[in-house]
Formats: C-alpha cells, structure tokens, sequence
C-alpha cells in the first residue's frame, strides 16, 4: 500500500470516525429537542481531535517511508486526485444547495449548518473513498 492511499484511508476513517460522533449527538439533540450550545463545544473538541488524530498518524506512516513521504506526487496520482475531486464536487453541490431546505422546512439556521456541515463532509468522504478505489484499482 502507497503513502497516499495510507493517507486516504487515514483521512477517510478519521473523518468518518469523529463526524459519526458529532452527528450522533446532533441528532439527539434535534429529536429531544435539547438545546444546541453543547454542540458547538463539542464541535470544537472534535475538530482539534480530528487534527491532533490525523497529524500523529501522518507522521507515523511517513516515519514508516520517509522518502516515499517526501516525493512529489506523480501523474497517476495526481489523476487519482482530480477524478476523486470531481466526484466529489457534485456531492458538495447537491448536499449544500439541499441545505437550504431545513429553513424552509422551520428547522432554523442551526440545522442548516448542521446541513451543510453533512453535505462537506460527505463530500470528504467521497473524495477519499474514490482515491482509495482508485488506488486499489491501479488506476
């Protein structure tokens, strides 16, 4: 396995890992109906442990291959990256213009953002996803 697809799926299971549990409480929070100022301390929390999580496990696989680490990308790779990106762009449109929709449904500007917190990091996810795929696929 390559340090980018390493990478990827560092990214990949930490995003997912720290939003599950961020979205977990949100939807909580959404159905007793508790208020939302716990959630932005705990958006916080989880953001700096989504960051101190990625840059320690970075560093350990670059630890691992240190001259891989350092080597700029190579054309396949960085193909890999703009056919993930372009996956991943439509999602972030879709899910961001869907965003809009707890508004207009009487749901407030807190579950919009939340909307729109979903809609990047589904966007992330794909992206990540599809580089992982692409990896595998020898592509």
């Amino acid at each position: 396995m390559s340090f980018r697809e390493k990478s990827a799926w560092i990214s990949f299971v930490s995003i997912l890992l720290v939003f599950s549990i961020y979205f977990a409480r949100a939807g909580r929070v959404l159905v007793t109906g508790e208020g939302r100022d716990p959630l932005f301390h705990l958006f916080i929390v989880l953001v700096l442990g989504l960051v101190v999580l990625e840059v320690v496990l970075h560093v350990a696989i670059a630890l691992q291959s240190p001259r891989e680490a350092r080597s700029p990308k190579d054309e396949r790779e960085r193909l890999i990256d703009m056919k993930a990106t372009r996956l991943a762009f439509p999602v972030l449109l879709v899910g961001a213009l869907s965003a809009i929709l707890p508004v207009h449904l009487g749901g407030g500007r807190g579950l919009m953002a939340d909307a729109m917190l979903l809609a990047v990091v589904v966007a992330e996810l794909v992206k990540f996803g599809a580089q992982i795929v692409y990896h595998r696929r020898g592509f």
